[in-house]
């Protein structure tokens, strides 16, 4: 089996899978190909035009459309004669196999499709009642993304925590069918206590901060309440759903998704693929720069190479908005030590400003600028908690979140170390149901 991929409405190139499943390559369409220079990032940074690509990045590329965890496990035990192995794919020929039943609706502008089947259908979308919500937060362990093959409602998107796609559609909610676009992610709150209470606070002092123009917010569906997430990569115009290609910093580095905690510092591999393709290298490690910090102070240690993106358009590559951000460091269970080292630093607690500042010069920065950035960044987190909407804090223990950023902001300005976790963390920001504690994003 062979695919085709598009970007939107763009057929773009196919797959070749060769040595018997076990290596596949993309390969530009010969239109593509004439229309763009040499050398241009369309797909992927790690995959530029024009071709063929080098079969490791192409395979890390694809598996970085999937889900990963036990939502990849439930959806590869629904396609024939696929195999996983330690969590991935075992061959090329398996995640071909997944994206060919599930790729219809993914990260960025990607359409795959099984090679040969014609232009993807528009698709087309059904308005969903509060009890149809409560049913897919209910039965998102049988149906991982919301995708139900049966249905023909094949959506795929990368991470391990459980989540579902919905299109908002005149104020309605609506599930995407045929391969229609989504316009929002929806998070229920899992394993960690209030983790949609809190990645929506986050996310939204990230607005504050200007990291992002996505809004987010928490709704009730069933017996969850929810993180609603405006998806960046989608764009509304009235009733009308644009793609807009996005690929996360694993798939730029060609890197597999089993592998995003081995990306690096930030001033490596990340600011590299900035200072190679980027239109404004400095500025885009600027606002690259911008969002590690945050995520530093803000006590997030779960920044790896996935939760980093960068948007494309027409060979242009600029560093998306900021996502998938909480304060971890509420959850005790948790180590605290970050995914990319900050400077020569680790940990959450050690990280200071003299971390941040060494880090933003071997991104390319100066230091005048990085120093601006850290103090725009701090008295951007203090006037954004003094904005905070009700509905982000009230009804959990939302104090603790807020306490604990504060906290780190006047050490951030006073030149300490961030510090540790909370001294006191109540008894409802524990791990539910005992569970052991995990990485889950």
């Amino acid at each position: 089996m062979e695919l085709d991929i598009w970007l939107a409405d763009r057929l773009v190139g196919r797959t070749e899978t060769k040595d018997r499943g076990g290596k596949v390559r993309i390969v530009y369409d010969a239109a593509i190909i004439a229309r763009h220079e040499p050398e241009t990032p369309l797909l992927s940074c790690s995959l530029p035009i024009p071709g063929p690509s080098q079969p490791a990045k192409a395979r890390a590329f694809l598996e970085g459309l999937l889900p990963e965890g036990r939502a990849l496990e439930t959806a590869a035990a629904q396609v024939r004669n696929v195999r996983l192995i330690n969590g991935a794919p075992e061959t090329a020929a398996d995640t071909v196999a997944l994206l060919a039943e599930y790729g219809r609706e993914c990260a960025g502008a990607v359409v795959v499709v099984p090679a040969g089947s014609g232009t993807p259908s528009a698709g087309r979308y059904e308005r969903l009642d509060d009890q149809a919500l409560a049913a897919i937060v209910r039965d998102l362990p049988q149906h991982p993304i919301g995708a139900d093959l049966a249905r023909d409602i094949r959506m795929s998107l990368a991470g391990a925590q459980p989540k579902f796609l919905l299109a908002r559609i005149e104020d309605r909610w609506c599930e995407p069918v045929e391969g229609a676009p989504s316009t929002h992610i929806v998070k229920p709150t899992t394993t960690w206590a209030h983790s949609a209470r809190n990645e929506a606070l986050v996310l939204n002092l990230g607005r504050a901060c200007g990291l992002t123009d996505r809004k987010a917010w928490t709704e009730q569906m069933g017996d969850s309440t929810v993180l609603v997430a405006e998806r960046y990569d989608r764009r509304t115009s009235g009733t009308t759903i644009m793609r807009l290609h996005q690929e996360d910093m694993c798939q730029a580095s060609g890197i597999r998704p089993v592998d995003k905690y081995r990306i690096g510092r930030p001033s490596g591999q990340m600011a590299r693929l900035l200072r190679e393709f980027a239109d404004s290298p400095r500025a885009e490690a600027a606002r690259l720069f911008r969002q590690v910090a945050f995520r530093a102070v803000v006590g997030d240690e779960d920044g790896h190479g996935k939760n980093y993106s960068l948007l494309l358009e027409d060979g242009g590559v600029r560093v998306a908005p900021l996502y998938d951000s909480l304060c971890t460091l509420i959850y005790p269970e948790l180590s605290g030590r970050m995914a990319t080292p900050i400077g020569a630093q680790v940990s959450l607690a050690e990280v200071d400003r003299a971390a941040l500042l060494d880090e933003a010069r071997a991104m390319g920065l100066t230091g005048s600028d990085a120093d601006g950035i850290v103090d725009d960044l701090a008295a951007s987190l203090r006037s954004g908690m003094d904005s905070l909407d009700d509905s982000l804090t009230v009804g959990w223990p939302s104090a603790t979140v807020i306490e604990t950023v504060l906290a780190r902001v006047d050490r951030l300005d006073a030149g300490q170390s961030l510090g540790e976790q909370p001294a006191n963390v109540p008894r409802s920001i524990r791990t539910l149901d005992g569970e052991t504690a995990q990485r889950q994003s």
